[in-house]
């Protein structure tokens, strides 16, 4: 997965501000792909520039945060990336070892 994929993704929900989204992202997406409030926000610029999100216009009033949704564009390069053929990546994960060892030894362990 890439970050700037799973912007994407998060924002076919709902417009959202790069705080929101930083929230959202660390409850849901956060999980399988981990990311900087920073990093979010240098590629929401990126995304914008490539014309694949846009902010939406603010609000008036003090506090207001810039709001982003996603473009057409930015739906057809999710289209695009969803399909698109990848290698599946080799697995190494230390704690599904231990549950293999685990169940292995079994309760006489």
């Amino acid at each position: 997965m890439s970050l700037p994929h799973a912007l994407l993704t998060a924002l076919i929900d709902r417009p959202d501000s790069g705080s929101e989204l930083a929230s959202r992202f660390d409850r849901s997406l956060g999980y399988f792909w981990a990311a900087t409030h920073q990093q979010i926000y240098r590629e929401l610029a990126r995304l914008e520039e490539a014309a694949w999100i846009e902010a939406l216009p603010e609000e008036s009033g003090r506090g207001r945060k810039r709001q982003y949704r996603i473009l057409p564009a930015g739906r057809k390069e999710l289209r695009r990336w969803v399909v698109q053929p990848e290698e599946p990546k080799p697995l190494r994960d230390e704690m599904m070892v231990r549950l293999r060892a685990e169940a292995a030894l079994g309760s006489s362990g």
